[in-house]
C-alpha cells in the first residue's frame, strides 16, 4: 500500500494526488475495520466537479478522528502541525474538520475510485447548503457560483424537498430561490 504514497509523490495533477491519497486511506481503514471518513467542503466540491474545482487540502469528517490521525501519521510522510496533518513531500494537507457531519448521513454518496477503493462524500444537497452558507453569511461570491454549478449539473439527482428544508433552516432559502430562478 505504501506504493500508492510513492505514486502521489510523483503525480503532478493535484486532483489525482487527492484521489490516490483517498484510495490509500480507504485501504488502511479497511484493514483495521474502521468506517470511511466523509469528504466535505472544497474537497467534496473537487470530487463532484471531477477536479474542475481544485482545493489545497483534504477535508474529512469522522467520529474516529484519533484513529484516522494515527493511521495517517503511521506513514513516514506526514506530521501533525496544530490540528492539521501535513506532508510537504507529497504536497498534501489533511484536516479532520469535525467528528459530526453537518448534514444528513442518509445523503452521503459512496464513490468507487476503482474496483478496490471507495470513498464517502457529503451529499450534494448538503454541499450546496455549505456553499450557500459561505455565499450568504461570508459574502463569498465564488461559493454562490459553485452552488449554482452544482444545482445545474446535478439537477436530476438533487432531492429538492430536502434541499429547501435545509436552506430554510440555515437561512439561505432566498439565495437558493434566486439561483433556482436563474436555472429556468
Amino acid at each position: 500500500m505504501e506504493e500508492l504514497l510513492i505514486k502521489i509523490k510523483y503525480e503532478k495533477d493535484i486532483f489525482k494526488r487527492h484521489l490516490l491519497f483517498s484510495a490509500w486511506l480507504s485501504q488502511k481503514l479497511k484493514e483495521k475495520s474502521i468506517p470511511l471518513p466523509i469528504i466535505v467542503g472544497g474537497s467534496a466540491l473537487e470530487i463532484y466537479t471531477g477536479g474542475f474545482y481544485l482545493t489545497g487540502d483534504i477535508d474529512l469528517v469522522s467520529p474516529y478522528k484519533k484513529e484516522l490521525e494515527n493511521i495517517i501519521l503511521s506513514s513516514s510522510f506526514f506530521k501533525k502541525v496544530g490540528k492539521n496533518l501535513i506532508s510537504d513531500e507529497l504536497g498534501l494537507f489533511v484536516e479532520i474538520v469535525d467528528e459530526k457531519l453537518a448534514g444528513s448521513l442518509d445523503k452521503i454518496n459512496t464513490i468507487s475510485i476503482n474496483e478496490n477503493f471507495d470513498i464517502k462524500v457529503i451529499g450534494l444537497e448538503d454541499l450546496i447548503i455549505d456553499r450557500l452558507n459561505a455565499c450568504v453569511h461570508w459574502k463569498s461570491y465564488s461559493d454562490c457560483e459553485w452552488a449554482e454549478v452544482l444545482l445545474e449539473e446535478f439537477k436530476e439527482k438533487i432531492d429538492f424537498k430536502y434541499l429547501k428544508e435545509r436552506a430554510e433552516k440555515e437561512q439561505v432559502y432566498k439565495k437558493l430561490q434566486d439561483l433556482l430562478k436563474n436555472e429556468n
